[in-house]
């Protein structure tokens, strides 16, 4: 009977009262294994994002925690509980092997090369375990080594040599796989899914920060996943990103059904590696309000690996309000040997991250400054904007990656130390006419630089072109772009904003074109993309300087693009030295040139 109560989800008083216990791990401490040696990490209660460079083990921390827990049986119980019959989402196991982390090296993985000290409050039987312990055992049927947890001794009349009964997921980097990698890709009926599907989009939806996502849809194959998606394309037609979103969701509804299900619940791990991988900034920091949520209402411990900043000063911060909470882990391996620090800032994580600087002198070194922008054409404009050397030699463009504007707003609307005290963000000059909130907020800050003209770049230079006579130097290049070529190239703009003779003024054009054609939607924006897209615009971009049109532009606009250089170097100072802790005397005289 209180099996069947258990499935349908009907709890007595009793089982209420045992699930508040919720098992927690506290620390562990890798005494050895492989590059690790004498490492100790305390875990958050909620969430703890490990960072540190490539090659400093984050993965294996994840590898080793797996392995401290199982479901298979419920020893607590007289007799033992079978727990194989609750299943995740993809209908598999809550248990994580060690093949999943681990290849065993038959030379140095050998028995006696791996202890590793545990601490888990166990919520079962309601005790600290402090005598656990994870090593690797030689066993006469196997070639290789075994790991195996001893000293848990929740029940003193069991076997000493198990596991902590504990259900855990671990979402590793697998999860990336492209879907046109994946075999056999095909949709699955899973009733819980379709039950929940409204919460489901609501939070694929938050985290992705559309609305757009109407359908749920569950799919198998290489691996087992839920997609979020419009009416106007299907589970064949979504992002890596997400179908990403997807499995971190259904693993949280995984521990969701369980939690309701099994009535002595105590909790359980979800382990994410690389917890960024695939999301965007502001996707970045909503994962993380929703993982906070999800650990409050389904007890989980949740422990991810990180590179993002975002993630890393949010839960940092997060860990200065509750230090049970949130922790924030380093590991570097600057000094020698990997050491851990725990509850570092970004700041300090970034001085050790950013191992790159640009030497001044012996004595002085620079630190490199991001720069973001909101798509190619303004990085394009940029590099054609700045092309003093030593400006650049401090500079990190970062023309790969495209944050759109209102993104990039609300980024620094939110205080993101990112994206207002540690980089410079290059917008369009038309957010100067921005009156919305976030706008009003983020053009306060002194690292925002907007580009010349009100118009985008791909418009601006194109209004540039069509008022340069036939006859103008710039016509004769190398790659025979001519006047001709131009308007052969931009005839789709042309005919749609029924352009005349130069010279022109393209806003109003546009202006006078959105009042007739009121349902435009992105129409004209998508005109002047593809323009400035096509392989002959291109092209010139990307040949010879002389030939480029943004340094043509550059060229007979002086007054202002040394205006925006010079407000460029304003903001550069001021993050060097509030973002950075660059000595202000360093680098004004770095740039005394400029």
């Amino acid at each position: 009977m209180k099996l069947l109560a258990t499935i349908c989800g009907h709890f007595t008083e009793q089982d209420r009262n045992m699930a508040n216990q919720i098992t927690k791990l506290k620390n562990i401490n890798v005494v050895k294994f492989r590059g690790l040696k004498n490492i100790n990490i305390e875990f958050g209660s909620r969430l703890t994002v490990i960072c540190g460079k490539n090659g400093t083990s984050k993965s294996t921390i994840l590898g080793i925690i797996a392995q401290i827990f199982s479901f298979t049986k419920d020893f607590t119980k007289n007799p033992e509980t079978d727990l194989t019959q609750y299943k995740t989402l993809t209908n598999g196991s809550f248990k994580s092997a060690f093949s999943e982390h681990f290849r065993l090296s038959e030379q140095f993985d050998v028995p006696g090369s791996m202890d590793v000290k545990i601490s888990v409050y166990d919520g079962a039987s309601n005790k600290h375990l402090e005598k656990l312990t994870l090593g690797l055992y030689s066993y006469s049927d196997r070639d290789k080594s075994r790991p195996v947890v001893r000293g848990n001794d929740s029940i003193p009349e069991k076997n000493q040599s198990r596991n902590v009964t504990h259900p855990v997921i671990f979402l590793s980097l697998a999860r990336l796989l492209p879907i046109t990698l994946r075999t056999d890709y095909s949709t699955r009926d899973v009733q819980y899914i379709n039950e929940n599907s409204d919460e489901i989009r609501m939070m694929s939806n938050q985290l992705l920060l559309k609305n757009n996502g109407s359908s749920v849809t569950a799919t198998k194959g290489t691996i087992d996943s839920m997609v979020v998606h419009g009416d106007n394309y299907d589970h064949q037609s979504v992002s890596v990103g997400e179908d990403n979103v997807g499995q971190l969701i259904q693993a949280i509804f995984s521990f969701k059904r369980l939690k309701e299900t099994y009535s002595d619940y105590h909790g359980g791990i979800l382990l994410i590696d690389e917890a960024d991988a695939g999301l965007f900034p502001a996707a970045q920091l909503e994962l993380i309000n929703i993982l906070t949520k999800a650990a409050k209402q389904y007890d989980l411990q949740i422990i991810m690996t990180s590179h993002s900043p975002l993630i890393i000063e949010d839960i940092y911060n997060r860990s200065k309000q509750d230090s049970d909470s949130f922790k924030t882990i380093y590991l570097t391996d600057t000094y020698g040997d990997i050491k851990t620090k725990n509850n570092l800032s970004w700041t300090d994580i970034h001085a050790d991250l950013h191992v790159e600087t640009v030497k001044i002198n012996d004595d002085i070194c620079l630190p490199k400054a991001n720069v973001y922008f909101e798509d190619k054409e303004g990085f394009d404009f940029f590099k054609q904007l700045i092309t003093d050397r030593k400006i650049n030699k401090i500079l990190n463009p970062l023309g790969n990656i495209n944050i759109s504007c209102s993104a990039m707003l609300d980024l620094m609307a939110r205080k993101i130390p990112e994206f207002t005290a540690k980089s410079l963000i290059v917008l369009d000059g038309d957010v100067v006419h921005d009156n919305s909130a976030n706008a009003k907020k983020a053009k306060k800050e002194k690292n925002l630089c907007l580009l010349p003209s009100t118009l985008p770049p791909d418009q601006m230079i194109f209004e540039f072109l069509y008022n340069l006579p036939p006859d103008d130097a710039y016509w004769e290049n190398k790659n025979k772009f001519t006047k001709a070529v131009f308007m052969k190239t931009a005839k789709d703009i042309i005919a749609t904003l029924k352009i005349g003779n130069a010279p022109i003024d393209l806003k109003i054009l546009i202006d006078n074109y959105k009042k007739v054609n009121k349902n435009h939607g992105g129409r004209v924006r998508k005109l002047f993309k593809d323009f400035a897209h096509t392989t002959q615009f291109q092209a010139q971009v990307k040949g010879r300087v002389k030939d480029n049109p943004y340094r043509y532009w550059v060229e007979k606009n002086p007054v202002q693009s040394d205006s925006f250089k010079n407000e460029l170097i304003k903001s550069l100072k001021v993050i060097m030295i509030s973002g950075h802790g660059v000595d202000s005397a360093t680098i004004s005289s770095y740039l005394s040139d400029n």
